[in-house]
């Protein structure tokens, strides 16, 4: 299972519109005991992400230690494979090049990818399954 930066710093933001369904998603997928797949560009992204949006560069440092301390996630390097995947597909399906590689992982994992995303979840289903933190949670 792919999880989108998205999803972390909704998890990680209490204020977040989204922080009761990610963290609820993340916690379900947790304790079912899924493995957890996310490109080491999850770290910096979520990271400044939270940082950007609570003001306290500590807060954002603490989520990627927590994330980076979960026994059931692999944090997968990106190489120079991955980024040829991820290249492709940010130039066929128009995404940044930070979110192709999170939809490059899910193809080349051929793992469900969770993003609170549109463009991921509206540009990337043709070739990956892409889902909402509720619609896994309503599928499982």
């Amino acid at each position: 299972m792919i999880v989108d930066a998205s999803v972390w710093v909704a998890r990680f933001l209490v204020l977040d519109r989204h922080h009761d369904v990610a963290k609820a998603c993340i916690t379900a997928l947790l304790e079912q005991e899924f493995r957890l797949v996310i490109p080491v560009l999850a770290w910096p992204e979520v990271s400044g992400a939270i940082a950007r949006r609570t003001g306290t560069p500590r807060d954002g440092h603490d989520a990627v230690d927590i994330i980076r301390a979960l026994r059931w996630i692999e944090s997968v390097p990106l190489d120079a494979a991955l980024a040829h995947e991820a290249a492709k597909i940010a130039g066929s399906r128009r995404l940044r090049g930070a979110d192709a590689v999170y939809v490059a992982l899910a193809v080349t994992r051929r793992a469900p990818l969770i993003t609170l995303d549109s463009e991921m979840l509206e540009r990337a289903r043709e070739i990956t399954e892409v889902l909402t933190p509720d619609q896994w949670l309503q599928s499982h």
